[in-house]
């Protein structure tokens, strides 16, 4: 069996395991941890931390910087901007670039930000990136996520979102709808004609957390021939006993109301960042699934509660293979 990872932060411990002077942190930290469980292609993201937020571009170079050196160093890392390096033959894991919110984009070179959000996409897409979320449980120039809480201001998207959405799927950019408030989600779904995905969000049938997405939002995706990607995260569970049996609810309930043909994994898994103070206010975990080296027993268990071995191959990887290639063609 081989995993596919929809959504990872392990970028922003290379960045700062580097900016510390560590060597080949890919290689020595998370490679062996990845293959331990199981993973071979991941979408990682460049993530800018709430504390970043006065400079997120600033904070954006910073993350890009000290990542693509250590990528570039490794030996065990392929860097993703083709199908034929997706389908590459190699003990390597795959690493696609994503972006975790947008927000940067406010700082790049441009008189306007028109002009910024062109230039920032063309620049982008030359540098291999085929995936964004275009906030992160925030408000931004672009549109507004999960989060926020009460505003004045409109929530959905704005037109420099819309002008986005648009560059992405001109140049069939995989459209991330996790972190996106109700607005900012149907807001893509009416510009979008390609399919969408939410790599790393939960059913919220079984857990009402606002990072969830509802039965009408699930069949949406699945519709426009998406996959919603399985989070690991412990309050996206349930909010008293997050376990890895209680995740395989939430599969088991996606499953029969869209099919396995559209489920996969974006565990998020935030152990790696602990060190460092990124995590203010996280106090709990996933009883059996704190980390990917716990991949493989969440995989049993999916078989013990009646996935079959070529659903469980599917939700392992194919899904998110099909879909991802679909994209990178």
């Amino acid at each position: 069996m081989k995993v596919f990872d929809l959504h990872s932060d392990l970028f922003t411990d290379i960045a700062w395991r580097r900016s510390k002077g560590e060597k080949q942190v890919f290689d020595r930290i998370h490679y062996p941890k990845l293959r331990r469980g199981l993973v071979e292609a991941v979408i990682c993201v460049f993530w800018t931390e709430r504390k970043f937020r006065d400079d997120p571009y600033m904070r954006f170079q910073f993350l890009y910087e000290h990542v693509m050196a250590d990528l570039l160093e490794s030996e065990h890392a392929l860097i993703c901007m083709t199908v034929a390096d997706l389908e590459t033959p190699s003990s390597k894991v795959k690493i696609i670039l994503g972006l975790e919110g947008l927000s940067f984009i406010n700082g790049w070179q441009g008189v306007s930000k028109e002009e910024k959000v062109l230039n920032a996409f063309e620049a982008l897409n030359a540098n291999g990136f085929r995936h964004a979320i275009l906030s992160w449980n925030e408000q931004n120039f672009l549109a507004s996520g999960t989060g926020i809480g009460h505003t004045d201001v409109e929530k959905g998207l704005t037109e420099h979102g819309k002008s986005a959405i648009q560059l992405m799927e001109s140049e069939r950019w995989m459209i991330d709808v996790s972190h996106m408030d109700e607005a900012s989600f149907n807001g893509i779904v009416q510009m979008t004609e390609g399919p969408i995905f939410a790599s790393h969000s939960n059913a919220k049938t079984v857990c009402d957390n606002e990072r969830n997405l509802s039965d009408e939002q699930l069949r949406t995706i699945a519709r426009s021939g998406g996959i919603i990607g399985l989070n690991a995260y412990y309050e996206f569970i349930d909010p008293d006993k997050p376990t890895i049996d209680r995740l395989i609810d939430h599969a088991i309930y996606i499953a029969d109301l869209v099919g396995t043909d559209h489920l996969s994994f974006g565990f998020d898994f935030i152990d790696f960042l602990q060190p460092y103070g990124s995590l203010d206010g996280v106090t709990g975990s996933t009883g059996g699934l704190e980390t990917v080296e716990q991949v493989p027993a969440l995989i049993e268990k999916l078989r013990k509660r009646g996935f079959s071995e070529m659903e469980l191959n599917d939700i392992c990887y194919g899904n998110a293979f099909r879909f991802v290639k679909h994209h990178m063609q």
